[in-house]
């Protein structure tokens, strides 16, 4: 239990390294733009891909209690 604490105190704490690593080494100091380009394509893909599993995850849970959202396209419900 202590071992699983340590681990996230750690990940907790190491998060403005991390920010610090990303913003200073990554995009910043490399003077390329083009790494800073990918960076934001990729995590403009990670969050779009994040955002529709989630709807269909929302949306698998909302069903079950009778709550039905929309389609974002493909067939629909069957009749």
């Amino acid at each position: 239990m202590i071992a699983l604490i340590d681990v996230v105190s750690r990940l907790v704490g190491d998060v403005g390294r991390f920010v610090d690593l990303f913003l200073n080494d990554l995009i910043l100091g490399a003077g390329d733009p083009i790494s800073a380009l990918l960076v934001v394509i990729g995590q403009v893909l990670l969050v779009g891909a994040l955002a529709a599993f989630g709807y269909a995850a929302i949306g698998a849970l909302l069903q079950e209690i009778g709550v039905t959202l929309p389609s974002l396209g493909g067939r629909g419900p069957a009749e």
